[in-house]
Formats: C-alpha cells, sequence, structure tokens
C-alpha cells in the first residue's frame, strides 16, 4: 500500500522518521515479503507500497549486550496490525495474487545500527525485511527507485522534497491522547481540497473570500476539479477494495475511506462529488462541515491517519487523539497559521 509517483505500485517504506513505504507487513505468511517483491517485479504484480522513514527512532539500552531503538507512536500511525489484517484477507481471497501492501524501513543513519534495527523490529514483531541505510545522506532519492505510492515521516523537509519530486508525501504528526483503533478495519480519511483536489478552489476562498468561492464552484459544479497530491494513494486504496467486492466482500471488507472536508454540501459539495465519480473512485463515507472543526468527526471515524493541508485542522485533530499527516501542497503553505 505504498504511494508513490509510479501509482501502479503500492509499497511501504520505513526511515528514521518512520515514513510507509515498501515493507511486507505480513509475520503470519510463510512466504517472505521479499520473495513477495521480487516475485511481483519478476511476473510484472505490482504490490502497494507505503514507505516509512525511522527519524521517530530513538536509541535504548535494553540490556549490556543488546540495544534496540525505541519506537514513537508516528511509527503505528498506519496501525500495522490493520495493515496486516487487509494482506491476511487478501491472501485467503487470491493465494496466487502479490497485490497487497508492502514495506520497507528507510533511515539516514548508518548501516552499523542495522543489528540494532533488527532487533526493534523483531521486538514490535513487525516483518520488515527490506532495509535502506543511506549514512546520514537524504533517502528521498530512492522514493522512485522503491515505486513508493506514498512517503511519511516526520521530517518536513524530507516531505517538502518528495512533494517537489512528485510523491505523495505527507508529515506524521503523533495523537496527544492514546485512543483505540480497528486492527481488522484500515480507516483512511483525507480532506479533499489540496490533498485529493488541487488547491485551484481553496485559492479563490483565501484570495477572494467565501462568497466568491461559492459562486465559483456553483459555476463549475460539472467541471471535474484537478487532481491533488494524494489523489492516487486514494485510488490505490479503491483498487485494493475493488478486489474484496469482486469476492462478493463489500460489506465485509476491511479498508474504509472518509472524505472529511470543511465544504459546504449544498453550497460547494456537488462539484467535489462529482469530481469522484468523473475519476472512476469511490469514497465510502463523505462528511461535509460546513466550516465546523473536524476534530470531535475525526474521534467518532478513529482513522488510523488522517490526511490535510493546514496545520489549523492538523492541531486540531492531534489534541483530540487522531493521528494526523500534514500535506505540505498549495496556497494553505503560505499562511500556514495555527490556532
Amino acid at each position: 500500500m505504498i504511494i508513490g509517483v509510479q501509482r501502479k505500485r503500492i509499497s511501504i517504506t520505513k526511515l528514521n522518521s518512520v515514513t510507509f513505504s515498501k515493507i511486507n507487513l505480513f509475520a503470519s505468511l510463510q512466504t517472505s515479503p521479499v520473495k513477495w517483491l521480487l516475485g511481483a517485479e519478476q511476473k510484472g504484480i505490482k504490490p502497494f507500497r507505503v514507505l516509512l522513514q525511522d527519524s521517530c527512532l530513538t536509541e535504548t539500552t535494553v540490556t549490556e549486550k543488546e540495544r534496540t531503538c525505541s519506537l514513537s507512536m508516528n511509527f503505528h500511525i498506519f496501525n500495522l496490525q490493520a495493515l496486516e489484517h487487509v494482506n491476511a484477507r487478501l491472501c485467503e481471497l487470491y493465494p496466487d495474487d502479490e497485490e497487497r501492501f508492502d514495506i520497507v524501513l528507510m533511515t539516514n543513519n548508518h548501516a552499523q545500527v542495522g543489528v540494532r534495527l533488527i532487533n526493534s523490529i523483531n521486538h514490535y514483531g513487525l516483518t520488515i525485511e527490506r532495509f535502506c541505510m543511506t549514512g546520514g545522506k537524504s533517502p528521498v532519492g530512492y522514493l522512485t527507485a522503491y515505486l513508493t505510492n506514498l512517503y511519511l515521516s516526520a521530517d518536513s523537509e524530507k516531505v517538502q522534497e518528495a512533494i517537489e519530486a512528485g510523491i505523495a508525501s505527507a508529515t506524521m504528526f503523533t495523537a496527544n491522547k492514546d485512543v483505540s483503533y480497528s486492527d481488522t478495519e484500515l480507516r483512511v480519511a483525507f480532506d479533499g481540497d489540496a490533498v485529493l483536489f488541487s488547491d485551484e478552489s481553496e485559492q479563490i476562498v483565501k484570495e477572494q473570500g467565501l462568497d466568491r468561492f461559492f459562486e465559483h464552484e456553483q459555476l463549475n459544479e460539472n467541471k471535474p476539479l484537478a487532481q491533488g497530491p494524494l489523489k492516487g494513494f486514494l485510488e490505490d486504496l479503491g483498487k485494493l477494495q475493488k478486489k474484496f467486492y469482486a469476492k462478493n466482500e463489500r460489506l465485509n471488507c476491511p479498508i474504509r475511506t472518509f472524505l472529511v472536508t470543511a465544504r459546504s454540501a449544498a453550497s460547494s459539495g456537488a462539484r467535489v462529488l462529482k469530481t469522484l465519480r468523473s475519476w472512476g473512485l469511490e469514497i465510502d463515507e463523505a462528511l461535509f462541515l460546513a466550516g465546523a472543526p473536524k476534530g470531535p468527526i475525526l474521534v467518532k471515524i478513529r482513522p488510523h491517519i488522517f490526511f490535510d493541508d493546514q496545520m489549523f485542522h492538523i492541531e486540531g485533530a492531534q489534541k483530540l487523539g487522531t493521528i494526523a499527516a500534514h500535506v505540505p501542497y498549495g496556497i494553505a503553505q503560505k499562511y500556514h497559521k495555527s490556532s
């Protein structure tokens, strides 16, 4: 389930800031993640890759002979158990199909810390077979080579670099309180403008005001919005969902997607829904908040991750226990004001 420039491949990779990339999250399978990936590459099958950066790892002594890295909550942002469950279900339904989540751990640490990282991965019961240790160099240059579908990191500079390279990326922020997440349904929530869609409409809000925005959206209701940086990720999730639908598992699909937007439904919501329809994409739930805070709604949804382009919404989500990811794209970055 990795997000990247080459959209047909989803992979997960983990970096020194915890980013999702090419990592097979499946500890319960007999076939190793590496074999899955090689097999997929040889057969032309495309695994879903998420890239993880390990910059949220801190060194801690466990015993005199063994050291591990303490993983911050950012490491659990995508709730690896939920990813593993999706893979398990896919394996049951499509035992010969390699199109599943695949994870890779990336770090700008030196290779000397490799044993420590391996010990940490084993300590947390994760199955991560692919590492990329860059020895102090930025790992962003490897994202295209890893066919990354989504890059998540706590390092905002690396995320910005990846966004500029055309790779779906977001800066991870931990929640301020612990909440429980489903380990049998992967729940992903997206903002609309400047995340799934371009920032063309948001520019009008910022520069010309709400009245002009409403007028513009109604005049252009039947004109699809241009795609935003995470449109490809929603598309990738949709491909996996359709695999379950094809087996009459729509009601038991372990992936659920949400649109959580500040738009109003009556005055500007139609264009959003028609845009998704024109792309051939489905969203499971759409919540139009008409400017109301997103935090309380996210508490009810309990997504494993929420993507938004405005720090105001990221911080509001954090305070109420939602793991949020900031997408540094669009005109909102010029304002970038916190409440």
